[in-house]
């Protein structure tokens, strides 16, 4: 399948049209399981939408690599160049703490929560808890303007446990296919902003589909191929006896 030329973003794009995307890699995607492929087990991260594509159809991205560009808002090539020969997944908790904050900075967090709880109750009365935290919102914002000093504040993401997901993989980085190289990049998720809009990103990652069906020796990647030229392979308890004509 070949990409639409009216979808191919310029230079000044800085988002990419993702449903005009993604009947092209659904077409070009291929499905990879751990023991089966050389991969650790998947994200399981409903946020997170990631795509493994063959090392053959990468030329049909090469207009959404910005190597030495801002990249794009909504779509990752991972290792556009660099096609995995194993791949592994990780999360790390990503929060802030702030303890330091502007008086101003405060009171318009409570007068942005206050407003969305208001917006709510013009659709459907508030029950007695969300009745509850209304007023304790009013009290407070009247309090610190007031009295800045009132109380000590923190502004922190931790509890909603973001997890920012990181792919490392392995790639081989010489054409003789000899020497391989180890590399990791974070990944896009989708994020949801107020009042409920998600915003979908996603991730492109290439793959030998070579490699990546076997293990591949982390040293000796020489013999490894040269033992590849032989079509004859002989086994006898530990030794293989490996022959190719003359």
């Amino acid at each position: 399948m070949t990409q639409d030329s009216s979808s191919r973003p310029t230079n000044r794009t800085k988002i990419v049209d993702l449903n005009t995307l993604r009947p092209m890699l659904q077409t070009q995607r291929v499905q990879l399981e751990p023991i089966t492929n050389q991969i650790s087990a998947l994200p399981n991260d409903p946020k997170l939408e990631y795509y493994f594509i063959p090392v053959n159809f990468m030329k049909e991205y090469k207009a959404y690599h910005r190597e030495g560009k801002t990249p794009f808002k909504n779509l990752k090539l991972v290792n556009y160049g660099k096609p995995a020969i194993s791949l592994s997944f990780f999360s790390k908790h990503k929060y802030t703490v702030k303890k330091e904050n502007e008086p101003e900075k405060i009171l318009l967090h409570l007068k942005n929560h206050r407003e969305e709880l208001l917006e709510q109750s013009l659709f459907k009365q508030l029950d007695s808890e969300q009745s509850r935290h209304l007023k304790q919102v009013d009290e407070l914002f009247r309090t610190l303007r007031e009295n800045p000093d009132a109380y000590q504040t923190c502004f922190s993401n931790y509890h909603h446990y973001y997890r920012y997901w990181y792919c490392t993989f392995r790639y081989f980085e010489d054409k003789t296919e000899t020497k391989a190289e180890t590399d990791s990049a974070h990944l896009l998720k989708h994020t949801e902003r107020i009042k409920g809009q998600v915003h979908e990103r996603l991730n492109v990652i290439f793959i030998d589909p070579d490699h990546i069906t076997r293990p591949v020796p982390y040293d000796n990647k020489r013999v490894d191929r040269e033992l590849d030229t032989y079509p004859i392979k002989i086994k006898q308890g530990t030794t293989t006896l490996y022959l190719r004509k003359a």
